[in-house]
């Protein structure tokens, strides 16, 4: 007998190999075993059993991991639409599954149809629409719930304490979803954290949305700012969309900075009211800025050059509090006093708004306020009057209320290299709203732009209707779908090369469904010493162009230092 099995590496597979007779009666689909590949042992998983192969010579099972299979026809059939749909492997896929999970058996399904609904609601009434949810099932029931972050997740488990029903996970939990739990409950669906960064790169909305169709269980999504793709399917009738008529945010008021252009400073005299209101009443206030350090960059006065990284093609920030360049990137830092690698010379000038600048302007209008300024990094609040966040703020919606909040710069939001930018941006602003009592400012020189014409209206259905249309123009998801072709590498030219060649073969396959960049180069061109270039396919089919994609790529020879990876609707 003969035993196909898969590995946890980037192979197509599967690799066939002979069941020893000692265990011919004990090998089944859905083990894990441990078999010789090249010079080493690995474990892999057995996904068919054949009579024979068309292999002569080939090597034996070494030894069972366990007496049982680990998964099952369920499992397999989720791994092959996995691995189709985000261009992994389908040992990839399977390990992927097995992997995030917290026992290892095979999945159930509960055979019915099930039900699908979007609540949008505020961060505070969260818990008791969880709970509203939780009593329309039977007191047998159980429940996973997915939340974006740890930090969230913590929120949530000191209010559900003592209720074994319900099991509380971030974005690999979604793996465990499957006919044992009667619900999954996902919170905030469109927070950036639930898209993993590391192959195979999914999605976990759109994993958790296949998983049901598979095993049977309901969904309620639970968000402020509902994503796009759930919105769509909302017109489309494939879900109900229920709103709760006391979700209401606070006001958002556009501040035309450019009607102060001749007041100094980066508060605009508007938000210094509130502010100082605030602090007459005794009331907290927050100003939003998504940029750490001082300054956006640094250049030399005396020839112009740009202070960057000598890991990343990125330019340092510098920060006051550490006295020291940094990168955004990676952990890299240069002393305060570096000398310009061109002149020589030691006459930085910085410029850009950073978050230690708006401290100090802060201070200096305000010196007996307590200012705080947040970053990721944190893990809490301290006492404060006015906090400077970055979106990291976010992380205590439904446990903090300030008086106001002010975006400084929200104009940088609007204008980043991403398909998402402007829904991002909407997003980020009701986020914020739901944690503001009174007014949010936005700091603009774009009033007229569609994005802060629909929040300074609160008609966030008409904005959805718009962001849906432009997508459908410009061929953007839900409607067609982009695949992100990246190569990694310490050399530029022979990475290059090797997408220059990935591209050529593409561009002469493809037919006319396929729409095909050339090699550019990423964001950031170079990242932690690695080069970086991009190669984007768009179609309207994600399984028949990431199959197109992959078939190409096995016509190439990769050189063996250089990383391809593959990133669906990045």
């Amino acid at each position: 007998m003969i035993s196909q099995i898969v590995f946890d590496l980037p192979l197509e597979g599967p690799f066939d190999y002979l069941i020893p007779e000692h265990l011919a009666s004990q090998v089944i689909v859905g083990m894990r075993v441990k078999v010789s590949f090249g010079p080493k042992t690995q474990i892999g998983l057995v996904t068919d059993i054949l009579a024979q192969s068309v292999i002569l010579k080939l090597k034996p099972i070494i030894s069972l991991c366990e007496p049982s299979a680990v998964f099952n026809e369920l499992d397999l059939n989720f791994a092959r639409q996995f691995s189709a749909y985000y261009g992994c492997s389908l040992g990839e896929a399977l390990f992927t599954l097995l992997r995030n999970k917290e026992v290892l058996k095979p999945s159930i399904s509960r055979g019915n149809q099930s039900k699908i609904v979007l609540y949008r609601s505020l961060p505070e009434k969260y818990v008791k629409k969880i709970q509203e949810i939780i009593n329309g099932y039977s007191a047998h029931s159980r429940f996973l719930l997915l939340v974006p972050d740890a930090s969230r997740g913590q929120l949530f488990i000191q209010q559900f304490k003592g209720i074994g029903s319900i099991k509380i996970g971030m974005r690999s939990s979604v793996f465990e979803s499957d006919g044992q739990y009667d619900a999954v409950i996902m919170v905030d669906d469109e927070d950036s954290s639930y898209k993993q960064e590391q192959t195979p790169m999914y999605e976990t909305r759109q994993v958790l949305l296949a998983r049901a169709k598979i095993f049977g269980f309901d969904i309620a999504f639970l968000a402020v700012s509902p994503s796009v793709e759930l919105m769509a399917l909302v017109q489309e009738e494939k879900i109900k969309l229920i709103e709760d008529p006391e979700a209401k945010a606070s006001v958002v008021r556009l501040v035309d900075v450019s009607n102060y252009k001749f007041i100094p400073g980066l508060i605009s005299p508007p938000v210094r009211d509130a502010l100082e209101a605030a602090l007459k009443a005794g009331n907290k206030s927050a100003l939003i800025l998504n940029r750490r350090g001082s300054y956006r960059l640094t250049r030399c006065v005396n020839c112009a050059e740009i202070l960057k990284c000598s890991h990343c093609d990125s330019s340092l920030i510098y920060s006051r509090i550490a006295g020291e360049f940094l990168c955004r990137h990676c952990t890299y830092t240069a002393p305060g006093n570096t000398v310009c690698p061109q002149c020589h010379k030691s006459s930085w000038q910085s410029i850009g708004i950073g978050v230690e600048q708006v401290q100090a302007e802060l201070k200096r209008l305000f010196s007996q306020a307590k200012i705080q300024a947040f970053e990721r990094a944190s893990e809490s609040l301290g006492d404060f009057d006015i906090l400077i966040s970055t979106s990291a703020i976010l992380r205590f919606q439904g446990a903090l209320k300030i008086q106001y909040a002010a975006f400084i710069d929200f104009d940088a939001e609007l204008n980043r290299l991403d398909m998402r930018s402007a829904f991002n941006a909407f997003s980020l602003v009701l986020h914020m709203a739901s944690m503001t009592l009174q007014t949010v400012f936005i700091q603009t020189r774009n009033t007229q732009h569609y994005v802060l014409q629909y929040l300074s209206s609160c008609n966030w259905r008409g904005y959805y209707d718009e962001e849906l249309k432009l997508r459908k123009e410009f061929g953007f998801s839900p409607f067609k779908h982009w695949v992100k072709i990246n190569w990694r590498g310490k050399q530029e030219k022979t990475t290059l090369e090797s997408a220059q060649q990935v591209y050529n073969i593409l561009f002469e396959s493809s037919s006319k469904a396929f729409v095909i960049t050339p090699p550019l180069a990423d964001t950031v061109g170079r990242k932690r010493d690695l080069f970086r270039f991009n190669v984007m396919v768009q179609a309207f089919d994600v399984i028949e162009m990431v199959q197109h994609i992959k078939s190409t790529l096995s016509q190439v020879k990769r050189p063996s230092r250089v990383i391809v990876t593959l990133n669906v609707d990045p």
